[in-house]
């Protein structure tokens, strides 16, 4: 199926700007004479959890060898990351898209984010959590709601022309991957 730019640049837009619109508030009130607080303390501890499990998982894997791994905060429920690592087995580097990460109050909360995106271009390919994930290691059980989407773009066997799009529900946390793979040696 072959999307127009428009309708891809409309959907990437959306998703971009509820994560902006989400972490937005408005201070009324003077700065000054304000105990400045740790950025650390106000981020959402089991998204912070998660994602330090995300990483101990991904590091423990002997096929990969990290060269880095950068966690942006968007706002206290929600982050960004981007990582790059050697696969071993294949004899190449690759700087995946970069990954958002948002934590819901509840399951529904996220099931109606989820449900309230435009999903037209991808289609749901799993709804079975691969068992000893980070969440599971951190929860001690795979999430009562999976729900995993796929759209791809171009030829998977030449990076270059491929864009793997992603969107994951694991009960209130929601995981959305978009971009460009790059590859290098």
């Amino acid at each position: 199926m072959q999307l127009k730019p428009t309708v891809v640049i409309a959907v990437l837009s959306l998703v971009v700007a509820s994560l902006l619109v989400a972490g937005c508030t408005t201070n009324t009130t003077s700065n000054t004479n304000q105990t400045p607080t740790s950025s650390a303390a106000t981020n959402d501890a089991f998204l912070e959890r998660y994602l330090a499990e995300d990483k101990n998982v991904s590091y423990a894997n002997t096929n990969l060898s990290h060269k880095a791994w950068e966690l942006t905060w968007i706002n206290s429920t929600s982050a960004r990351l981007e990582y790059t690592f050697f696969n071993k087995t294949a004899n190449i580097s690759f700087k995946p898209p970069p990954e958002t990460y948002i934590v819901f109050p509840t399951t529904q909360d996220a099931t109606n984010y989820l449900n309230a995106m435009n999903k037209t271009a991808y289609s749901l390919i799993s709804t079975q959590y691969i068992s000893g994930g980070a969440y599971q290691k951190l929860t001690g059980h795979t999430p009562t709601v999976y729900k995993e989407y796929k759209w791809n773009e171009g030829n998977v066997n030449i990076l270059s022309e491929y864009t793997a799009h992603e969107i994951a529900q694991l009960d209130n946390l929601i995981e959305i991957h978009t971009g460009k793979w790059v590859g290098y040696n």
